[in-house]
Order: C-alpha cells, then structure tokens, then sequence
C-alpha cells in the first residue's frame, strides 16, 4: 500500500469568524454531525469510530504537542491527569478493541502519524447533553506559539493581538476566567456564545443532583492540574449528563492539549530529522527554559477553574432553591421512554470542533 502523502498545514486569515469557521466546514476541519458525540475531542475532522462510537479519531500530526502529550499519558508520565483526561489508544489499540466493527478499509486508515485516538465519553448515553468550557483569561501565547507551534513572530504577534484586544476580552474569559465555546444550548457562533456563557451554563441541567456530581468533577480537574504542575492555555472542559441504563450520568473531563506546557520536560523535543537542524525546540542547542511561561498559565488556568466552580456553585443554589419550591420542576430520568423529560436536542454543535 502507498504511504499517504504528508499533510501540509497553513495558518490562513479570514475577515470574521464566521468566515473561518465556514471555511473550515469545507475543508474537512469541522464535524458538521449534529451528534454531540463527535464533538468531544476538539479541534476538526472528528471521526467516530465502532458502532457505538466508541472511540473518536481526531487529527493530530505525531511530532504535534497533542499527539505528545497522550503519548505521554499512556506512558505513565501524568499519573494525577489520567482519571481526568479522556483514555487514549494507538491505532492497534484501536484495531484490537473493536475487530470487526472496522471494515478493512478502515481499519487500514488508522494511523498514528496522522491522528489521536480518545474514549468519547458520550457513547453509552441516551438523551445526553454536552457543555464545552475552555478555561483560563488568556487563551494564546504569542512565546508558547513562538516556542511549540513554531510559528513566526510575526504570525504569533498577530494571533496574540487578536486574542489580548478581541477574542478573550470580548468573549469574557479575561473578566470570568472561563467561556463556552459549544454545547446544546449554545448557538454555534463563538463570540456570541462566549458573551453568553453564564446563561448557558445555567440551561446545562435543572436537576441539583447532577449539579452536585459535575461541580465534583470539576474540582477534581482542578485539583489533578494543580498536582501535575503543567500549564494549560487553552484547554477546556467537556461536560456530559444523559441517561445510562436508566439512570443519570454526570462525567466532565480535561481536554485539548494543543498548548499545553510542560517545563520540566518540554514538548516537541525529539532530535531533528534533519541534518541541519530545524526551527523547532529540538533543532536548537538547548530548550528555552519555559518555567515562567508555565507558571503564569498553570495559576491563570487554576484560577479559571475556581471561577468556573464558584459560578456553577451558585447555578446548583439557584436550581436547587428552585426544585423546593416546585418539586414537579424537576422529574427524575427513567429508562420508560414515556416517562423522560423531553431534553432540548443540540441545534448546532459545528463549532465544537474548533480551530486554534
């Protein structure tokens, strides 16, 4: 079989988001799927695979900070992150757990080079409804774009400006800390759904009990990067609650990677190819030291976690305030389809798989 040809990436402007995220739906980089399953891994091109979907391939070059990082997590290296980030797979691994689920074809097109393969942590639920949250006031770096994504200064002063003067600010994650970039209740426009984040937030459930469980785990993120001592720009916080064998299941996990920094041990350090270097960390003489770049990511991601908890604290007052006053205002999930509360199907989850 011929070895597939390189793929080739290029960062292009667009006048609007809009216009770039349309661009990206015709480029393949984004599930258009108004399934919420295919959405969890961030980013575009999502593919669910088995017939569960169990699994989700997502792209992600090998020598990229993202395909490192899970590298690394199934190694061992992140034990405190592991119960908090979805389980990742090598295409074998992939192969191996799900058989004959694959065809030939598609079993073939596995490949490590080219892509990442996490648990969808939707797969075993019924009327499931998802929250996307990314965390931290400033979500780029123009030293981290300039250090790990090998962009130049000038493209990396261009999407730092972007972000410090429009994005970030505009949006709310450099007042609250946190915004919601997709979810069953956001609209799918990003700058609108960020300016609404806490009025989406808030739609995620009227059940105080799965409130409960989801402020749990997301002090249990919280508390696991506290204890990895890695900066995270940029990740998010995927949120799911639906039914499982008639009963409700909470799950939040940590994910997209892209920016994540690690100075003790610096991603993207494997030795160049090439005879002559490369531009990248490894190509050089020595790594940048990046300790302050991640401290100063590592506390504005915790503190945007706190915000982010504090926040859904206060959405667990309110609709439990509410459920005792009315307690017909919230009905417990059954598995009779007669007797579950109708639960508001995603309208348009496109942007889910974003772009950075």
């Amino acid at each position: 079989m011929a070895t597939p040809a390189e793929p080739t990436y290029q960062e292009q402007t667009f006048p609007t988001i809009d216009e770039a995220e349309e661009a990206a739906v015709r480029e393949g980089r984004r599930s258009t799927s108004p399934e919420p399953n295919v959405n969890q891994g961030g980013h575009g091109g999502i593919r669910p695979l088995g017939a569960a979907r169990q699994i989700l391939e997502k792209p992600a070059p090998f020598d990229s900070v993202e395909n490192e990082f899970y590298r690394r997590v199934r190694a061992g290296s992140y034990p405190d992150l592991e119960p908090v980030v979805p389980a990742s797979y090598t295409a074998a691994q992939v192969r191996d757990r799900l058989g004959d689920q694959l065809d030939a074809t598609a079993g073939n097109a596995l490949d490590d080079q080219r892509h990442i393969y996490i648990e969808n942590i939707t797969s075993d639920m019924s009327q499931s409804k998802i929250l996307d949250a990314k965390i931290g006031r400033s979500t780029t770096s123009y030293r981290e774009n300039k250090a790990q994504q090998e962009k130049s200064s000038w493209d990396a002063g261009v999407k730092s400006f972007k972000f410090a003067l429009g994005i970030d600010p505009v949006t709310g994650s450099t007042q609250r800390g946190w915004r919601i970039v997709a979810g069953t209740d956001a609209s799918g426009i990003r700058v609108l759904d960020g300016m609404q984040s806490q009025s989406i937030l808030s739609k995620f459930s009227e059940d105080p009990a799965v409130w409960d469980q989801l402020i749990g785990k997301m002090q249990g993120i919280r508390d696991a990067a506290a204890r990895s001592d890695l900066g995270f720009i940029a990740a998010s916080v995927f949120s799911v609650h639906g039914t499982q064998n008639g009963e409700t299941k909470v799950d939040a996990r940590l994910i997209d990677f892209a920016h994540a920094i690690d100075a003790r041990n610096p991603f993207k350090q494997s030795p160049s190819p090439s005879p002559e270097g490369s531009p990248r960390l490894g190509g050089g003489p020595a790594a940048p030291d990046l300790t302050r770049l991640k401290d100063k990511y590592r506390n504005q991601f915790l503190a945007g976690m706190d915000s982010l908890i504090k926040d859904a604290t206060r959405v667990r007052t309110t609709k439990t305030a509410l459920a005792t006053m009315n307690p017909t205002h919230v009905r417990p999930r059954s598995a009779s389809p007669q007797q579950q509360p109708a639960v508001t199907a995603p309208t348009n989850t496109t942007n889910t798989a974003r772009r950075r």
